[in-house]
């Protein structure tokens, strides 16, 4: 049996999609919150990361980098990948650009002047998340994104950044129905749904 440790901060975020899929599958995992702090980050994790990024996922001794990729590599793992490469690759699709998003949503977090960081949301909402979002659902059906009638690891990639824009960034899912189905489909799954329940509580 393979044993796992996840490297990230002590928050959601990028590594959220990844621990729920853990959650998901019913596996037992080591889940390592670094200290928000630049000099431990700096001097006794970053140097141990493959390109100095989190979040990382070691498998047996390996360290695995990109939660896109991680979350690809467990969903295969899990059996919550499409049945083939090729629907494994259209569910790749959707991942990309829910990535493209959450940039986007990265971008406009971490903006530290507050007038601009307004003037961002306010495009965002405004603009930028009707369309973005409206081509995202158009790749949503039955509650799945095309490539899989069942739970994916696109679906849960889906759940996060979805999360993300409703927390944080005003966005109302009602507007988006096939978008609002993932997200409750995913939420609902029993596994899940206790980790939702339970997780740590953080602020982002």
């Amino acid at each position: 049996m393979s044993t796992y440790k996840l490297y990230y901060f002590n928050v959601r975020a990028a590594a959220e999609p990844i621990r729920i899929i853990f959650a998901q599958a019913g596996v037992k995992y080591e889940d390592i919150r670094i200290p928000m702090d630049e000099e431990i980050w700096g001097k006794q994790y970053k140097p141990n990361t493959p390109f100095g990024r989190v979040p990382v996922l070691e498998v047996d001794g390996v360290k695995l980098a990109g939660m896109v990729n991680i979350l690809r590599y467990l969903g295969a793992k899990f059996g919550m990948a499409g049945k083939d490469d090729l629907a494994n690759a259209v569910l790749g699709g959707a991942s990309d650009y829910l990535s493209d998003i959450a940039a986007i949503l990265s971008k406009m977090f971490f903006c530290t002047d507050a007038d601009e960081k307004a003037k961002m949301i306010a495009e965002f909402q405004e603009k930028t998340a009707p369309q973005r979002l409206g081509v995202l659902q158009k790749h949503v059906k039955d509650g799945h994104f095309n490539g899989s009638q069942e739970l994916s690891w696109a679906d849960i990639h889906g759940y996060g950044v979805l999360d993300n824009l409703t927390r944080h960034f005003g966005i109302k899912l009602a507007d988006y129905p096939e978008l609002q189905k993932l997200y409750d489909g995913v939420a609902a799954q029993p596994n899940i749904k206790k980790w939702l329940e339970t997780r740590p509580q953080t602020e982002h």
